[in-house]
């Protein structure tokens, strides 16, 4: 019998050393890489928990906890469904990646990435866990710079930023093991929540570390942009969630919360007025990311389970918005040669399908009604508390709808007749595919929300 976590960590290591022999023909090395991808995802989400299925011939124990050299290895219900989501993602994104590179090494190394932050969200204990994150982090890397010659800006303040965050990280375990030693020295419980609000802050892009995000998003191929911003920040809060859950200390304290709130309205404030003043879909599409990912946190700071669930559906939501406008980006940005605004006027008649994913999927960041982000965000402003917090999370949408709505009326500015080729089949087929996806997330109810709910009531810390 296969122990869960082994086989959703090894597998994908083993055809990643495949996909990276075929990496130079697209179609088999795309498909190889999707199917893997889907395959993870239905292990995550189909398989039970409580007892052994087999696959392809293997007795796979999906919950049965495994221990390498001391150490354990577990998917819990939170682990499983983020897995399975971010599997889900990838598998997108790997799949677009067969009509529009994204880069040699996407396909390969996104596997590899992938398989680490499952490790980091399996094992048992922090500071592995963190070393986990910043290995897959490194590797990273070398998926934002893809095939540009020198090192890009937003590689290296990706790698600079994660290497600040992760210190503070490794030094927590240490100082609670001493307070666990010396339980009348509190002092070690002050040190460790800075040292975890610092290092949480860096990772999450609050203000002011959030220049890494834009930077990503500029530099990197678009659609590798949304693959790591989605991935690597559903793994951090789940990260943090779990220590929430393991040190009753750390919720206990309302300023724990309270900089939650500060954080997520730094995030949203800042993402706001940013996205509002640029005049590229680059940098907006990475600060309208950073406008969302601050309401995320308001809603945790809530502390309250309807809070956590917003939370939590939030994130999932904003990946459909994000990898739909990566994606239209990706082909505006392939096609047109650049994605400012100045050099986009009428480009929407030849690729009218990719600009209607990226006018879309940036309104969904935003929160606009009708799209995947409108529900979630409508719940977020409903529980602020405080009516001026509501308002400025409010505010932060509508900048970053007003600068998608200005970067549009250049593309539909029907002036110039730009020398562009037609929209490729299979890449605006995937497009459309999203669009009915984010227009169905804002129409229907939450099809994920007893999922949510349940991994919700696994967390005690707020009850």
């Amino acid at each position: 019998m296969i122990a869960g976590p082994l086989f959703l960590i090894l597998l994908p290591l083993i055809l990643a050393l495949l996909v990276f022999v075929l990496r130079r023909w697209t179609l088999p090395a795309a498909f190889l890489a999707s199917a893997t991808a889907l395959v993870m995802a239905s292990l995550c989400l189909g398989l039970p928990l409580d007892r052994p299925v087999s696959v392809l011939g293997w007795q796979v124990a999906l919950g049965e906890p495994m221990r390498v050299l001391g150490r354990e290895f577990a998917l819990g219900l939170a682990g499983r469904l983020a897995l399975g989501f971010i599997w889900l993602i990838a598998a997108l994104a790997f799949l677009f990646a067969w009509r529009l590179t994204q880069g040699d090494l996407f396909l390969p190394l996104g596997l590899v990435v992938l398989s680490l932050l499952g490790a980091a969200v399996m094992i048992r204990h922090f500071l592995f866990a963190v070393l986990f994150l910043w290995i897959a982090s490194i590797i990273v890397v070398f998926i934002i710079q893809g095939e540009q010659q020198g090192l890009r800006r937003g590689a290296l303040q990706y790698l600079v930023m994660v290497s600040l965050a992760i210190p503070p990280l490794l030094i927590t375990p240490w100082l609670i093991e001493l307070h666990a030693v010396n339980p009348d020295n509190l002092a070690f419980l002050r040190y460790a929540a800075v040292l975890l609000a610092i290092g949480f802050a860096i990772l999450l892009a609050v203000a002011p570390f959030h220049g890494w995000v834009s930077a990503v998003a500029t530099d990197a191929p678009p659609v590798v942009a949304a693959f790591v911003l989605t991935t690597t920040n559903a793994v951090v809060l789940l990260l943090m969630l779990d220590l929430l859950q393991s040190y009753p200390w750390l919720p206990e304290d309302p300023q724990v919360f309270r900089l939650l709130r500060l954080g997520g309205l730094l995030m949203a404030v800042v993402g706001g007025l940013l996205a509002f003043a640029q005049r590229d879909f680059g940098r907006l599409l990475g600060y309208a990311v950073l406008s969302d990912m601050g309401c995320t946190l308001v809603a945790l700071g809530v502390a309250s389970p309807a809070g956590l669930t917003a939370a939590l559906l939030q994130v999932a939501h904003r990946s459909v918005g994000l990898m739909l406008a990566a994606m239209g980006l990706a082909v505006v940005r392939h096609h047109a040669g650049s994605d400012t605004f100045d050099s986009l006027h009428g480009v929407a008649r030849r690729l009218p399908l990719s600009t209607a994913g990226l006018a879309l999927g940036g309104l969904s960041l935003a929160g606009m009604p009708l799209t995947a982000g409108f529900p979630v965000r409508w719940a977020i402003y409903r529980l602020s508390s405080a009516p001026g917090l509501g308002l400025a999370l409010l505010l932060s949408g509508a900048g970053v709808a007003l600068g998608y709505l200005r970067g549009l009326s250049a593309i539909l500015d029907p002036s110039t007749e730009p020398q562009v080729k037609q929209e490729p089949l299979i890449a605006s087929l995937i497009i459309l595919g999203m669009i009915a996806l984010c227009l169905g997330l804002g129409i229907l109810p939450p099809s994920l929300l007893p999922s949510v709910q349940r991994v919700v009531e696994s967390f005690s810390f707020l009850k």
